[in-house]
């Protein structure tokens, strides 16, 4: 802990991990929203950090959406979380957004998938998108897992 915070790389073991671990062991809607809150919350989480601790971590960001679209740049992955976490709070995605949404409601936001491959033979996809979720959110969490406080 720095001046009573949390690192992120603490906050990454105490939320994303179990998160992804949940999920990878048993994939399910629910547990893929929870890991993609985990991811999106994540970014809000680091800004304050470093808005507290170290500013110059920020590269100038003023506000939380600057700073997630700098860290866009190095993880699109991180957009989809933040639709997905989005989608999961509130029921329509109507307003506009910086930069364009994936996914748009709620009710479609995944769709199950036939993959042999898969535990199950299923697997979960990006509605809008109709990519797997499992790469984009262990993308996202690897993106993290890296981060260097």
């Amino acid at each position: 802990m720095t001046n009573g915070l949390t690192k992120p790389s603490e906050r990454f073991r105490q939320e994303i991990q179990p998160a992804l671990d949940e999920y990878v062991q048993t994939p399910s809607e629910r547990l893929a929203n929870n890991l993609a809150k985990a991811i999106d919350h994540h970014v809000d989480w680091t800004f304050e950090y470093y808005r507290r601790t170290d500013p110059s971590r920020l590269n100038g960001a003023e506000d939380v959406k600057s700073f997630r679209r700098q860290l866009l740049q190095q993880c699109p992955e991180l957009a989809t979380m933040n639709d997905l976490s989005d989608a999961a709070h509130h029921r329509f995605l109507e307003r506009p957004n910086d930069p364009r949404r994936v996914t748009v409601t709620s009710t479609a936001a995944y769709s199950w998938q036939a993959n042999p491959a898969q535990p199950g033979g299923v697997e979960l996809y990006i509605e809008a998108s109709q990519s797997p979720f499992l790469p984009a959110a262990t993308t996202a969490a690897d993106f993290f897992a890296r981060w260097q406080d």
